[in-house]
């Protein structure tokens, strides 16, 4: 990235400063490995190369030219919108990939019925599954070699407009079988005094399709 892109300072310090400042935390870089406290010696160190999968999250560089370790990419396609008259209609949208200053934060609770036990401790505990993922996914827009911040925050505004599930890839969901998403709220939030940077928060679950077979007797 620039160095005018963020105001013609150190862009990996102004980062960390915009997450806190747009949703309260920032983001640490680490510059040297921990518990380092002096230079390793290598005498003797004689290194070898060998061939190593790479993972296809990686092929994507940020502005920096460093690769994104877990970027992540809303699935283009048919999706159903409403139209001015609220009359469901499919929109074509391409595939978008998300700012390289994206973070992402899962949680996810078990479907547990307690049952008190009376003249005794604790409770039975009947599982029966578990509830969905809650996703939420903070992102700085920023002037990139793709888009605008505007142009970003138009497009994901765009996507919210989606009435249903939207297809999402990235090893961050697949590893959690992931692989749709329900966005349900969706902020836009500002930054003083910087108007190329736009904070966005979006709050989404786990979505599983599921198919209804209706047999007509």
């Amino acid at each position: 990235m620039d160095s005018h892109l963020l105001g013609g300072l150190d862009n990996r310090a102004v980062l960390g400063q915009l997450f806190r400042t747009a949703f309260g935390v920032a983001p640490i870089y680490i510059v040297e490995p921990l518990g380092k406290t002096k230079e390793i010696k290598i005498e003797g160190f004689n290194p070898s190369v060998k061939d190593e999968f790479i993972n296809e999250d990686q092929v994507l560089k940020s502005v920096y030219g460093t690769p994104i370790i877990f970027p992540i990419q809303f699935r283009g396609g048919d999706y159903t919108v409403y139209d001015w008259y609220g009359k469901p209609k499919m929109k074509r949208y391409d595939d978008l990939w998300l700012p390289a200053t994206t973070m992402v934060d899962f949680s996810r609770a078990k479907n547990v019925i307690k049952t008190n036990v009376l003249g005794a401790n604790g409770t039975i505990k009947e599982i029966f599954g578990f509830d969905d993922w809650n996703i939420r996914i903070r992102m700085l827009c920023l002037n990139d070699n793709r888009f605008k911040a505007r142009e970003y925050a138009d497009m994901l505004q765009d996507w919210f407009e989606i009435a249903g599930g939207v297809n999402v890839f990235g090893s961050i969901f697949s590893k959690k079988e992931i692989y749709n998403i329900v966005v349900e709220d969706f902020d836009i939030k500002s930054v003083t005094g910087s108007p190329d940077v736009i904070p966005i928060e979006m709050s989404a679950v786990s979505n599983e399709p599921v198919e209804i077979f209706l047999n007509k007797q």
